[in-house]
């Protein structure tokens, strides 16, 4: 089976249809619809969420690690069900703080469950203001973060800022532009235990049929959609005056592709993007045989890019329930308020 989803159209148009208040503003997940996402547990408390890129690596948030005991995959209800796989290592990466907020998580076996391909080569092209995207996890689903469940939640929105070049909202400067992104708002939005957890990119293919034997332009079209890994969730703005609902940050892991493989060992699958591959609502020219055109570190490169003053991430609001900051700070659990700060860790 290929590391590629390909999503039904009647599937994504369920994510704008079904009703619900959830992620926030978003709706609860059907049952198959995510199942590479991760449920991260903290001994018996879901803290964060991940998503699995490799069939023993789950990729979630550098604030996140410190204390992970296992991940749960392949469920919508972490308390009914899935596959519950022991946390053997934990890897940050370096100077997470100030660069790319992330962890890898190194599983005790492999998962049974096929992994997300990330948006590398011919699929980052698509990776642009206005490309549609989901959010999912299993955090609060209030602006506040008070309200949380067990249930996966889900949310469509679009894509902010591709590049997160906006240092003043918060992107970090150390990897801007490049490494990071923004999407969200307008009520739209990740927050507290959505930390880690995968935002989607949704990409339309259409193949018309053979109109060599038509005289008219009403072409019977076939929709399908491939769903790549985008953004790391990783905290909110700094000018937020909500903790969530405003939008977010989001790490590029097309950025960390050359350390995630030497870190794991694991070769990491490109996408086949195939022909006539455009962002879901997008304008964009079609693509066509662009995975041995792009270089594997192509996003890579931009991440490296130094910005000016550094932004400390310590003093953000981090999207995690357990806000584990190295033993900087108290975790915050899904009972206690959040503090009154800027940048909410997820």
């Amino acid at each position: 089976m290929t590391a590629t989803t390909i999503l039904s159209l009647a599937l994504m148009q369920g994510l704008a249809l079904a009703g619900g208040q959830r992620v926030v503003g978003g709706i609860d997940a059907d049952q198959g619809s995510w199942p590479d996402t991760a449920a991260v547990f903290f001994s018996e408390e879901q803290g964060c969420t991940g998503v699995l890129i490799a069939p023993t690596v789950v990729l979630s948030a550098g604030h996140c690690a410190g204390g992970i005991t296992h991940v749960v995959l392949d469920t919508v209800d972490y308390q009914s069900g899935g596959e519950e796989i022991d946390v053997v290592e934990t890897i940050v990466y370096p100077r997470w703080e100030r660069t790319l907020d992330l962890s890898l998580l190194i599983l005790e076996h492999p998962a049974s469950v096929p992994p997300r391909t990330i948006a590398l080569g011919c699929a980052a092209e698509h990776i642009e203001d206005g490309a549609e995207v989901v959010i999912v996890g299993y955090g609060a689903t209030d602006a506040w973060g008070e309200r949380y469940g067990s249930r996966l939640q889900q949310a469509s929105t679009e894509v902010e800022d591709a590049d997160c070049s906006d240092t003043w909202l918060g992107c970090m400067p150390e990897v801007s532009p490049g490494g990071e992104l923004r999407a969200g708002g307008d009520g739209v939005d990740a927050c507290f235990g959505d930390s880690g957890g995968p935002l989607y990119l949704v990409v339309t293919s259409q193949q018309s049929e053979d109109s060599s034997q038509r005289m008219d332009y009403n072409l019977a079209v076939e929709v399908t959609e491939a769903v790549y890994l985008v953004g790391i969730t990783s905290r909110g703005y700094d000018s937020s005056r909500r903790p969530c609902s405003e939008g977010g940050i989001y790490v590029r892991p097309d950025a960390a592709i050359d350390w995630i493989e030497e870190q794991t060992g694991v070769d990491l699958e490109l996408p086949d993007c195939g022909s006539d591959l455009r962002p879901s609502g997008s304008e964009l020219y079609p693509v066509a045989g662009c995975a041995q055109a792009w270089p594997r570190n192509a996003g890579a490169g931009l991440a490296l890019v130094a910005g000016g003053l550094v932004l400390g991430m310590l003093g953000r609001r981090r999207r995690s329930v357990t806000s584990i900051m190295l033993a900087r700070q108290p975790p915050r659990r899904a009972n206690a308020p959040a503090p009154d700060e800027t940048g909410s860790p997820r």
